[in-house]
């Protein structure tokens, strides 16, 4: 079995119901080395109004992470939202054919699962042989709460189903990264603010950690059995005054935010098996320059082994540039791996898309296969299809949603309805 060697940075920020920064800022948060960037938000505004508009358009958030990172070749994958809890996945574009199976899943727990201010979601994708399966949560607050902290990972782990077999959980995955606020805090028999505060500005941070209820909740194996952490050299995350670097006395400083992650080979491996590195600690800190929140934001980038390969594609005979308001045609080759369905469709993109939703015109694939072309099917697409001169691409997208693209044409040009290419065939036509 090949392996393949990539990178993962996973973002987390309690956001604290604020709009976004600058772009500069925000990609400064952001290592666009990454092959994956998965950006976890909590307490994004979810006022009524901003439900309704976001429903319509992205919200702020996801829109400016689109922006920054279209502009590195990058594409979102997709968004999925719970009230304040969002999560976005992005990719580099080198590596959309190899992504498959994607599905998103949530759990209510605030309010005993009655209401989503706290909870978590999901997006879970294959890539080539190994599958993959991030989980953004913001679990119960409070010091003295960290039974309901446990509680609240087993109501998610429970909870999250899948469609793919053998892969219908959470932990059921190759590779689990879960990452949020999850709201454990020091022991409340431990330290002081002040004297966690005193212990801080040494930068002795060792004696913190001891008393921290993540460490010892996945020790005991009460909640989060398997997980493991990069090594925690930042200081604690929250809780801080606004536009500072400070703490609120009000609070124990605690690192709230976290993102650890499980491996499914490490976790099944015999004890006296020497474990394989399949996740690899590249960087983990807390960015604190950021101080429009009272919580830090945390980053991680790791390097992920993944069963190698290459997936069968739909491939795309070269397609000729056609006038904007004609018919244009596409003919694709399925590969025998690959069951034409009804519901498979064409979408088509410009060049420079950013999102998988991003596709200007569709057209559902048609059954009747080219003579002498078994695998081979021809795809008229409607006049007015493509009404924007410019630089496009085509995709083979599968019968799921949300989708994923099963093959790529090379780029084709639209020309506009006039040019001096067309114009003199233009009159022939209408003459």
């Amino acid at each position: 079995m090949t392996v393949d060697v990539l990178s993962i940075y996973l973002l987390t920020w309690n956001v604290v119901t604020v709009e976004p920064p600058s772009s500069d800022q925000l990609q400064s948060l952001l290592d666009l080395s990454a092959d994956f960037i998965a950006v976890g938000l909590q307490e994004v505004k979810s006022q009524p109004q901003n439900i309704i508009s976001d429903s319509l358009y992205e919200d702020p958030w996801t829109n400016s992470l689109r922006d920054v990172l279209a502009k590195n070749n990058y594409v979102k994958i997709h968004t999925v939202r719970l009230v304040g809890i969002l999560l976005s996945l992005f990719s580099k574009k080198k590596h959309l054919t190899s992504i498959r199976d994607v599905e998103t899943s949530f759990t209510r727990t605030g309010l005993n699962g009655l209401w989503g201010n706290k909870g978590a979601v999901s997006i879970r994708f294959n890539f080539k042989g190994s599958s993959i399966c991030l989980v953004n949560c913001h679990l119960s607050p409070h010091d003295k709460k960290l039974e309901s902290r446990i509680a609240d990972y087993h109501s998610i782990v429970n909870s999250q189903t899948f469609h793919k077999e053998k892969i219908s959980s959470i932990l059921d995955h190759d590779l689990v990264f879960w990452f949020g606020d999850l709201n454990f805090r020091l022991h409340p028999d431990s330290f002081s603010t002040s004297e966690i505060v005193d212990l801080v500005s040494q930068n002795d941070l060792k004696p913190l950690l001891e008393k921290d209820e993540l460490n010892d909740t996945i020790s005991s194996n009460k909640a989060f059995g398997g997980f493991s952490e990069c090594k925690i050299t930042f200081k604690p995350t929250y809780k801080f005054v606004l536009n500072s670097e400070e703490y609120d006395k009000k609070r124990r400083p605690a690192w709230t935010d976290r993102v650890i992650y499980r491996s499914f080979e490490n976790v099944e491996q015999k004890p006296q098996k020497k474990e394989v590195d399949i996740v690899q600690c590249k960087k983990y800190q807390s960015h604190s320059n950021f101080t429009i929140s009272d919580h830090k934001p945390v980053s991680a980038h790791l390097d992920i082994q993944v069963k190698g390969g290459v997936l069968d594609v739909v491939t795309f005979d070269p397609i000729k540039s056609w006038i904007t308001g004609t018919v244009g045609k596409i003919i694709i080759t399925l590969p025998t791996s690959i069951e034409l369905s009804s519901w498979h469709w064409i979408a088509i993109y410009r060049e420079q898309y950013s999102s998988l939703g991003e596709y200007v015109s569709y057209m559902w694939i048609t059954k009747q296969p080219l003579p002498n072309r078994p695998r081979s099917y021809e795809i008229n697409v409607p006049e007015n299809s493509i009404r924007i001169p410019g630089k496009y691409i085509a995709a083979y997208m599968s019968d799921t949603h949300p989708y994923h693209i099963m093959g790529i044409s090379p780029v084709f040009e639209m020309e506009p309805i006039c040019s001096i290419k067309n114009c003199n065939y233009l009159k022939q036509v209408s003459a």
